[in-house]
């Protein structure tokens, strides 16, 4: 009788166990010191690929470059768009705990910054300068998660100009550094 009983009920419990151990397929997220330090708005979705490894693509309202001149900004309509690879390299954690990424970003639109002329320092002048271009690059991290479906990630990512524009070489540097501090939901 008992073995009978164990028959029927196998399939129910290994269909509660795999209801236990749901398997998310991607997460979004948002950069909160971008948000906080540079004045830009980051939205960004990772999808989740077989042996810990996810595609990931963020857009990037109000992007700043590097966040030089951050608080000299008077009118930014930047937007950046970009996809990255994400190498997690924890045997036991899905999807957290130590990152790699290479990445390619596109930025396009203006930014106006508000300098004092070069020979007299009295006079305050506002300069735009398109930043628009392609930038490639790599990023470290570490992501922890809790109640296995919030994530706090931190890490940094550097990335070098690929843009020919002079104005834009003689004004900026051609390495773009950037931190993150992202807070991401599991869906």
């Amino acid at each position: 009788m008992k073995k009978i009983y164990l028959l029927v009920m196998l399939p129910f419990l290994s269909l509660a166990q795999e209801n236990e151990e749901k398997k998310f397929t991607g997460e979004i997220k948002s950069n909160l010191f971008d948000l906080v330090v540079g004045k830009t708005f980051n939205l960004g979705y990772e999808h989740f690929l077989n042996g810990n490894q996810a595609l990931q693509f963020d857009i990037s309202l109000f992007d700043t470059y590097s966040y030089i001149d951050a608080g000299y900004i008077e009118k930014n309509n930047l937007m950046g768009f970009q996809a990255s690879y994400n190498i997690y390299f924890s045997k036991n954690k899905d999807y957290h705990g130590f990152v790699f990424y290479p990445f390619i970003k596109y930025r396009t639109g203006t930014q106006e910054i508000e300098d004092y002329y070069f020979y007299n320092e009295d006079i305050l002048v506002t300069r735009k300068y398109d930043l628009s271009g392609f930038e490639a690059g790599f990023g470290l991290g570490h992501k922890w998660l809790f109640n296995n479906k919030i994530s706090l990630g931190v890490g940094t990512q550097l990335g070098r100009n690929l843009s020919n524009d002079r104005d834009f070489r003689d004004n900026y540097s051609e390495i773009d550094f950037k931190v993150n501090v992202t807070l991401g939901y599991r869906l």
